[in-house]
């Protein structure tokens, strides 16, 4: 039983025109449309009508090869069924290698004739839909690689999760800053934690399936912290299911830090202003016990009162520094300094105070100190902001009952370096990671949020770095370096020298 075929064009070519009018006969009844025609007008008509299949009958072998590869030359998809003389193998075979699909041997049967038509068909359809598949694929591909392109280029981070938090896709931008961390839980790759956020955007989008919003603080592997804006996407399986979740994070540092600074201003300047509304009220009670001891000869209060309004004077000098600093780009004022006498003013802002409250204090000096080149009014600035923090760290820590801070000052001939420890309570990861970001304070309403971003600033400028590292429950490490000589300053010039230290000036 063979298949009716529809209106499938097919050219019979033989030197015989009555034969070939009878083939005609016959496949015109499965549906063919033949078309008849002789070894002359054999190219003619297969151009006029482009048959996908052709019979040839074959009276001279010499002739039928060389019209055959004609034909297969003009035509290459095409597929011709020879007819050769009765069981002359040897000529089927020289045909089928010249390019003819199938056979058939004098006379021809009906039958075999719809078999070798079919399997012709059948060849054809299977390579025309195998062209459309390998057609479609290409596109598939190409479009593939402009989805991956576009994944890896846009510029944000792109990652994929799984329920589990688990990372199973990233783009190359987040492979770039957070390095190829497939497999990792998120938020130990984007915040460093132990256990899930709270508020996780992804865990709402998993169970609502709606987009989440929202912005965090990550830290790269290098360290930067970046403030992005996250937003969630649901993926869905062939049945609906969400079994992904598409988190997309674009970096609006800049933007915030500007939002920042403008929405900032006018709660800094209340905050500044009230602090030193505070300041002032304590230093007229120092001015007060001062007067009042040297009109009663009581010594004891008025060096009270006298060391409050030091302290006083110089909590307000470090706040309008700060304030200057913050608010006008200020060039450094590089000078040669000596190490020894820096660092005891600097250390003189703090000794009294930590002994006031009980906390032990030590300076240690080692290495080549000499003289080094810095700015030192706002290098001050910065080191005293770190030993008062580390004060305030150990006044505050009631889980020992003796605490210590310490100052230690190494020299090189290339660096300066002054570590600050202090046996406080310590600092936790997330809080080291946000601890130089501006408006940052962990004090409350006790700070500003400006000293650490300053001293970092200032230590920055200078070439240099801080390097923080602190166990929770055991204290915090502060490691200042600075070079010795500053790098703006040509080697044929010298810094200018500073007068002597004024230790009334550091107090």
């Amino acid at each position: 039983m063979h298949n009716i075929v529809v209106s499938e064009h097919l050219v019979i070519i033989t030197k015989d025109p009555e034969h070939g009018r009878v083939l005609a006969r016959i496949l015109s009844e499965y549906g063919y449309q033949p078309a008849n025609t002789d070894y002359d007008e054999a190219l003619l008509t297969l151009t006029a009508n482009q048959p996908r299949l052709a019979v040839l009958g074959i009276c001279d072998c010499v002739q039928g090869k060389a019209l055959l590869r004609q034909i297969r030359i003009g035509f290459p998809k095409m597929r011709v069924i020879v007819i050769v003389s009765d069981n002359d193998y040897q000529a089927a075979l020289d045909l089928l290698a010249e390019g003819a699909s199938d056979f058939l041997f004098k006379p021809v049967s009906e039958k075999g004739l719809r078999v070798v038509l079919d399997r012709a068909l059948a060849t054809l359809n299977a390579r025309e839909e195998r062209d459309r598949l390998v057609e479609k694929n290409r596109i598939l591909e190409s479009s593939h690689q402009l989805c991956r392109q576009l994944f890896d280029e846009v510029p944000c981070y792109i990652s994929v999760l799984n329920p589990d938090r688990r990372i199973v896709r990233a783009n190359r931008q987040f492979k770039m800053d957070f390095g190829a961390c497939l497999g990792e839980k998120c938020y130990e790759i984007y915040k460093h934690r132990t256990h899930p956020c709270p508020q996780c955007p992804v865990e709402e989008t998993f169970r609502d399936g709606l987009i989440h919003q929202t912005e965090e603080v990550l830290t790269t592997r290098s360290g930067q912290q970046k403030i992005v804006l996250t937003l969630t996407a649901p993926l869905r399986d062939n049945r609906g299911e969400i079994n992904e979740v598409m988190e997309l994070a674009t970096d609006i540092s800049q933007i915030r830090e500007l939002q920042s600074r403008l929405a900032s201003l006018g709660l800094f300047i209340g905050s500044i202003s009230h602090g030193v509304r505070g300041m002032l009220t304590a230093l007229d009670g120092g001015l007060y016990r001062l007067e009042k001891g040297l009109a009663n000869q009581d010594f004891g209060m008025a060096a009270d009162g006298a060391e409050r309004v030091k302290l006083m004077v110089s909590r307000i000098r470090n706040s309008v520094l700060e304030m200057l600093y913050y608010s006008k780009d200020r060039d450094l004022n590089i000078q040669l300094v000596d190490v020894r006498g820096f660092s005891d003013g600097v250390a003189n802002f703090v000794e009294q105070r930590a002994a006031k409250h009980g906390v032990a204090f030590e300076k240690k000096y080692s290495g080549l100190l000499e003289r080094f080149e810095i700015d030192p009014e706002v290098i001050s600035s910065g080191l005293v902001n770190i030993l008062e923090n580390a004060v305030d760290a150990c006044i505050e820590d009631e889980s020992k009952d003796r605490h210590l801070v310490s100052m230690s000052v190494e020299g090189s001939e290339d660096t300066v370096s002054f570590i600050v420890r202090d046996t406080g309570p310590g600092i936790d990861r997330a809080t080291r990671e946000k601890m130089f970001s501006l408006f940052f304070s962990s004090k409350g309403s006790k700070g500003t949020g400006l000293g650490l971003y300053i001293a970092n600033e200032v230590v920055r400028q200078h070439g240099g770095e801080i390097v923080v590292d602190s166990t929770l429950g055991r204290g915090t490490e502060f490691r200042v370096e600075l070079p010795r000589k500053h790098a703006g300053i040509s080697s044929g010039a010298a810094a200018p020298e500073s007068g002597p230290l004024d230790h009334q000036a550091w107090k």
